[in-house]
């Protein structure tokens, strides 16, 4: 596997998780390609989580929730695992 097939796998490992794991967020492609953003049905727009593409990494505000950073904190744990499985392919 070449780099961009590597990051293409990431992602759609990684996507997968976040749809299975964590039901109580929408994903929202915003078009640019770039990051997606993981709303929270029931919650605030400051608890929204972005995971950038190019970079493999995820960023919540300083204002968020506590449950908002926790999760954020465990898709990033899965993201490393996933990276880590990936690498070896």
């Amino acid at each position: 596997m070449n780099k961009t097939q590597k990051q293409k796998e990431i992602i759609k490992r990684f996507l997968s998780f976040v749809d299975e794991v964590f039901p109580n967020y929408e994903m929202d492609d915003c078009g640019d390609g770039g990051r997606i953003t993981f709303f929270p049905i029931n919650g605030t727009s400051d608890d929204q989580i972005d995971f950038q593409r190019s970079r493999l990494n995820l960023c919540v505000l300083n204002c968020a929730s506590d449950q908002a950073k926790q999760d954020c904190m465990v898709m990033e744990g899965m993201l490393k695992v996933i990276q880590n499985e990936v690498e070896v392919l």
